[in-house]
């Protein structure tokens, strides 16, 4: 059968037309916000009512790493034949989505483009757009309840796990990119007060439990070189999606982290990967979801 794109937008749902369409198809949901694919934050191939394949995404949003998009639409065509369904994200006037759908559209070459109907696209796809009638969707406040009920099953089967975060490499996090900087330096370059610190190029990053002073700041910044900082308050990491992945790249488990404790540079995590777990990576998202599964309000992109 032949490769077919869905590109819709927030007012629709695809989850009708895939009932009566997809048939034995495997479909590719490179949209980290629908509720009826699963898990939110991250992206899935389905083959019949199981998933092939996930891989972490870290937030509802698709402009916070579209170039995971990509990345998982092209493992995909190496997993599966010709015959897949693509649903791309709800597509919205933006450079960055326009850009990352009609990448995805090159990479993909689909036989048929379908568009639901007030979708404003515009012209240049590899085949020309046919324009479908799709049902209307649910709420967001219907659709914030469905994430909640799927966050609460998740962590009934989460387990608790403690990393040490100086022996995993972090992905998709400021944490983890720089050069640490010991108490003794912290001392020296005035953040005695900072839980951690990081000289990230010229930029340094801390994790403080309130914004230091400005004059603080200063000296903080000339004393180690750098010309800005970013400093991440240590609860913004509470509740923060997370996932597990092995060294080949795999994600086998998600969850949420607990706390981290800064003196040991070790992260209470609960995640529903079974332990011991061979962790390798642990990629961060900017979600943040508390124990009764309600979401709290996402981090900035590289806030942490």
């Amino acid at each position: 059968m032949p490769k077919t794109l869905l590109i819709g937008n927030p007012a629709t749902t695809w989850r009708a037309w895939l009932k009566q369409n997809r048939a034995d198809r495997d479909l590719l949901c490179l949209d980290p916000a629908d509720p009826q694919q699963g898990l939110p934050g991250r992206l899935t191939l389905w083959r019949g009512n199981k998933i092939l394949h996930s891989r972490f995404f870290g937030s509802l949003d698709p402009q916070r790493a579209p170039h995971v998009i990509v990345a998982t639409l092209a493992d995909a065509l190496r997993r599966t034949g010709d015959d897949l369904i693509v649903q791309m994200f709800a597509y919205r006037q933006s450079p960055m989505l326009r850009q990352v759908t009609h990448l995805c559209a090159e990479l993909f070459l689909p036989d048929h483009i379908l568009v639901a109907e007030g979708t404003p696209v515009e012209a240049g796809w590899p085949v020309t757009p046919t324009d479908i009638a799709l049902d209307i969707a649910l709420p967001w406040e219907v659709q914030v309840a469905q994430r909640k009920a799927l966050w609460l099953r998740l962590f009934e089967n989460c387990h608790a796990h403690e990393l040490d975060l100086r022996t995993v490499t972090i992905d998709g996090a400021r944490l983890g990119s720089g050069r640490p900087l010991p108490y003794e330096e912290r001392v020296r370059c005035h953040l005695d007060t900072a839980l951690h610190a990081e000289k990230v190029g010229k930029t340094l990053v801390a994790v403080v439990e309130q914004d230091p002073e400005e004059s603080l700041v200063s000296l903080a910044l000339h004393a180690t070189g750098c010309v800005q900082a970013n400093f991440i308050h240590a609860e913004a990491y509470q509740g923060l999606f997370c996932s597990f992945a092995r060294q080949d790249g795999e994600d086998f488990g998600y969850g949420v982290i607990q706390s981290i404790d800064w003196r040991e540079m070790r992260a209470q995590i609960e995640c529903d990967a079974i332990p011991p777990a061979p962790v390798r990576t642990l990629r961060m998202g900017g979600i943040r979801v508390g124990p009764d599964g309600d979401e709290w309000s996402e981090v900035r992109p590289w806030q942490v």
